[in-house]
């Protein structure tokens, strides 16, 4: 049986929780949050948060704005690393008795559903890049590189991190040092794709919150300097009928395997501006920093922008290499679940695999150049048609600014290999 909001309420008091912050996703993909002692929290947990629409970005205008974000009991996370006393719960926003079309989580969900009556079970895992820095314009703090031990500094931020983290009711993971100095790489838990897209909420909030106790920032902005590799939020999809991985083989790809590949490929100019959706996306898409740039796929192949893990020959999973951190996790995981429910309803094979460096193709479809273009694509998708209208246009016209702002300072041709105080002032504290 679910778990009802009352007996969830009744377990965070039990356990001593004096604070609950119930979550609402805005279109970004940002946590806004209405903060409430536990004993008010009770009302909360049977009737839902009530709240001005109005004031977060898409969701209603002001003569339309008194809504209701009804608690999640399945989806409580406990801030551990302040203490234990406060609890994050994730919510779902009502339009009357509905759920509300312009809820990323609820998008998500419906994905979910859609894939679940046509038979087909999604599971997600994403491993999450970022850097420690301190400053803004932002300063590296260690020297560091891929799997060396982190020096004392960054150290201690990130083991405490980690001691969080399964505390915090992430499950377990596993993080090592990356390849740029002060980059790391978290793996969040394979799962439920709504879970996933909660548990990166999670950890940005959690993981920002520990550095600054050590006077550091956290950022997951795609690429905070230029020279070096950027971050990615590298997607793991896996899909599943009558309890069996259509992924799974040895050697050879699974004809559900190609026709994923084939939807994810054919699909993947269209879906650019959900998956990096900044100014800053484009500047790490760019060639010989492990970021895709050509829209190929291959076996084991990470300058692809669709890798097949290839450990020993055995094949269970695809990974999307071409996502960021900065993306909404609700929307970015819809795009991707339809891009490859088309492949595998059209059965879309996709070209031969690659072996070669892909940045070397000549002759293949390649990402955006920039965010502008990115945005042009996915309006006129087959994807775009495929989710909520209301949320299209606004995602449009919000990304639409966001890139005129940009470049009425920076033109792109001028500024394309540099990282500029626009992007710091709009994305380290918020991607």
């Amino acid at each position: 049986m679910p778990v009802e909001g009352l007996d969830m309420w009744r377990v965070l008091k039990g356990a001593g929780i004096k604070y609950v912050n119930f979550i609402i996703a805005d279109i970004y993909g940002r946590p806004r949050v209405d903060v409430m002692s536990i004993d008010m929290a009770k009302d909360a947990f049977i009737d839902g948060v009530p709240y001005d629409a109005s004031s977060i970005p898409v969701y209603s205008t002001v003569n339309k704005s008194d809504f209701v974000a009804m608690p999640d009991p399945s989806a409580v996370y406990i801030e551990a690393w302040n203490g234990g006393k406060t609890a994050y719960v994730f919510t779902n926003t009502l339009e009357g008795d509905k759920p509300s079309h312009l809820d990323p989580r609820n998008i998500l969900q419906k994905t979910l559903d859609i894939a679940n009556r046509r038979g087909y079970q999604f599971k997600i895992g994403i491993e999450l890049e970022y850097f420690i820095v301190s400053g803004n314009p932002p300063k590296l703090v260690d020297q560091a590189g891929y799997f060396d031990v982190p020096p004392p500094q960054t150290r201690k931020v990130v083991e405490e991190i980690m001691d969080s983290f399964a505390a915090a009711g992430l499950g377990d993971t596993k993080t090592h040092h990356e390849v740029a100095p002060s980059q790391f790489e978290v793996n969040i838990p394979y799962g439920n794709p709504v879970k996933v897209a909660d548990s990166v909420l999670i950890y940005k909030i959690m993981a920002r919150s520990v550095a600054a106790k050590h006077g550091y920032t956290v950022t997951f902005m795609p690429k905070p300097f230029w020279g070096m590799n950027g971050s990615g939020a590298h997607t793991h999809v896996s899909v599943w009928r009558d309890g069996r991985n259509l992924m799974a083989s040895v050697k050879e790809p699974t004809p559900e395997l190609r026709y994923a590949v084939g939807g994810l490929l054919e699909n993947a100019i269209s879906i650019s501006a959900l998956v990096a959706p900044t100014v800053n996306s484009y500047k790490r898409l760019v060639p010989h920093h492990e970021a895709p740039t050509r829209v190929v796929w291959g076996l084991g192949n990470r300058s692809a922008m669709v890798r097949i893990p290839y450990y020993a020959g055995k094949i269970n999973r695809i990974e999307y290499r071409h996502p960021d951190p900065s993306m909404n996790p609700y929307l970015g995981f819809a795009a991707i679940m339809l891009a490859i429910l088309r492949g595998l309803e059209e059965r879309i094979e996709p070209p031969p695999p690659v072996s070669e460096v892909a940045y070397e193709l000549e002759g293949v479809k390649e990402t955006p150049r920039h965010l502008g273009e990115a945005v042009k694509y996915f309006a006129e998708s087959k994807i775009a048609s495929e989710l909520p209208s209301e949320v299209v246009k606004a995602y449009v016209r919000l990304k639409e600014a966001e890139w005129q702002s940009y470049v009425e300072k920076h033109p792109w041709e001028k500024t394309w290999n540099t990282i500029t105080d626009w992007e710091y002032q709009q994305y380290l504290l918020t991607a």
